[in-house]
């Protein structure tokens, strides 16, 4: 298996969101550094875009979660009686 040790960069400065499959190489990672929307991404193999995600993030939205179950099981409740 042929190793390629490049990584590429591409910057971007606005909140204009993630980069399309094709602005991106495989193997390149995409740094949004602007304040609303600091997120790193990359290509998959599937031609998908991703994105890395912080640990303040992923608080965030484990936070958001338990808040929707616990909703949903109260609404649930009320409703069985």
């Amino acid at each position: 298996m042929a190793r390629n040790n490049k990584l590429l960069l591409m910057k971007k400065g606005d909140a204009s969101g993630q980069p399309d499959a094709g602005d991106l190489e495989y193997g390149e990672l995409a740094i949004n550094y602007h304040t609303s929307s600091k997120k790193v991404y990359f290509k998959d193999s599937g031609d998908n875009v991703r994105e890395l995600i912080d640990s303040v993030q992923i608080q965030t939205k484990a936070d958001t979660a338990q808040s929707n179950a616990i909703a949903d099981a109260t609404a649930l409740a009320i409703a069985l009686g």
